[in-house]
């Protein structure tokens, strides 16, 4: 998996099973920067689930793609001095289930936050920092 950086939506193309994901080329056909290969730190990621629990656990689809992703991002971070980014869930407020619903292994990252529409749910201690 790679995340490439985009500037506005209409950067997005529908792959093979319909998902919107970043064109591999911009507008004037130079190649999207691949976040592992920037100069620069993210500072947010938005990520997507199924459900998730206000202690930020997040279940997936079951692949691990984005726990592998984000575990080697933090590392890269760590490695470049870098501020960790915040790992935010947009979600529907009956995606939210009772804490210890959701079964976690080593491998699990954490959000620091979920968005349902009601508002801002803090699940870390940087996510917390911020809403002060």
């Amino acid at each position: 998996m790679r995340m490439l950086k985009i500037s506005s939506l209409t950067d997005l193309i529908t792959n093979s099973m319909n998902i919107l994901e970043p064109s591999p080329v911009d507008c004037d056909g130079n190649q999207r920067e691949d976040v592992m290969q920037a100069s620069e730190p993210v500072d947010l990621f938005v990520l997507p689930g199924l459900a998730f629990d206000r202690l930020g656990r997040r279940l997936g689809r079951g692949g691990g793609y984005y726990d592998l992703f984000l575990k080697k991002y933090k590392e890269l971070a760590n490695k470049r001095n870098w501020k960790q980014p915040l790992l935010v869930a947009l979600s529907y407020s009956l995606q939210i289930v009772d804490e210890g619903a959701i079964a976690i292994t080593h491998n699990d990252v954490p959000v620091d936050a979920i968005v349902p529409p009601a508002g801002f749910i803090p699940t870390s201690l940087a996510a917390t920092k911020m809403s002060d």
